[in-house]
């Protein structure tokens, strides 16, 4: 693929509730302290409101609109309606608009694709992707143990030149590897480290750049112990791991890495490069960022 450039993050979150009150059953004791987890985010708006006003803060930081609004959501109960309520709250009526899924916590990866191939084929010039999920009355524990749900939006522009104020970021390549292996349940430790060394390898077959040769590698906020094992994985090495507002925030499914690139700017110099990785259920997508 080629190139894009990703800018103008913006985010909005639930209110702040202790993990420590959370009453459901843990497959982990998660508010252990090496873990990392303390709090969670609890929303009572509609994903799509929490999705709009991450959007609001992308589009004060840039200066023109996007021609395309893609929607990436996996608890919105009727993306369609969700996805003309944001165009129409954002003043954006007119604009071409598309809801995805599919991949769980790890949509971030193909929507990112979606956006870049919507550019290469020329007929956008810059892609507002917005990432919205709550968990509203679905357990917030992951059945996995890897981390807490919580209800949370980022958004991004992506483009085909560096548009938008505060950080600016390229997205230089993405590797997405999904399979379901009978007999396995969601969250397969093994065969997600499988899906891991494959995209390690495609990352490298387009970057000329193996993981560990990136000065960061990562995740979503699951729990540290969980970040360093899909570090190995991933044949990153653990040593520069990036972990992002864990504590704070939780787990907001698919859009913690777009927070974390944003709240952790300032520690990837000029020049650096990033691996983050998007996972899902049965999925693996490898990110290559550039920081210019």
């Amino acid at each position: 693929m080629a190139p894009v450039h990703l800018s103008a993050i913006g985010y909005a979150c639930g209110a702040p509730l202790p993990l420590r009150d959370l009453a459901e059953p843990m497959p982990v004791d998660l508010t252990l302290p090496e873990y990392g987890l303390a709090t969670y985010r609890r929303s009572d708006e509609p994903g799509w409101r929490l999705a709009v006003a991450a959007a609001q803060r992308s589009l004060s930081a840039a200066p023109h609109q996007p021609d395309l609004l893609v929607y990436v959501t996996e608890t919105d109960q009727d993306p369609a309606d969700g996805v003309a309520r944001i165009a129409d709250a954002l003043g954006l009526p007119t604009v071409a608009h598309v809801s995805v899924g599919g991949h769980g916590c790890g949509n971030l990866g193909p929507a990112l694709r979606l956006a870049s191939d919507a550019l290469a084929a020329g007929r956008c010039d810059r892609v507002l992707l917005v990432l919205a999920d709550r968990a509203d009355q679905r357990p917030r524990v992951m059945t996995s143990g890897l981390s807490v749900f919580s209800d949370g939006s980022a958004c991004c522009l992506v483009s085909r030149e560096p548009v938008g104020a505060g950080p600016r970021f390229t997205v230089d390549a993405v590797v997405t590897r999904s399979r379901v292996r009978p007999g396995t349940a969601d969250w397969d430790m093994l065969h997600l480290a499988e899906l891991a060394a494959e995209c390690a390898e495609g990352i490298a077959e387009e970057t000329g750049r193996r993981p560990a040769a990136f000065d960061h590698v990562l995740f979503a906020n699951y729990r540290i112990v969980s970040q360093r094992f899909f570090a190995s994985a991933l044949r990153g090495p653990q040593d520069r791991l990036l972990v992002g507002p864990v504590a704070e925030l939780g787990h907001c499914f698919s859009a913690d890495l777009l927070i974390t690139l944003d709240q952790y700017a300032d520690r990837i110099t000029p020049g650096g490069h990033v691996l983050a990785s998007a996972i899902g259920p049965h999925s693996w997508s490898a990110i290559a960022i550039g920081c210019p």
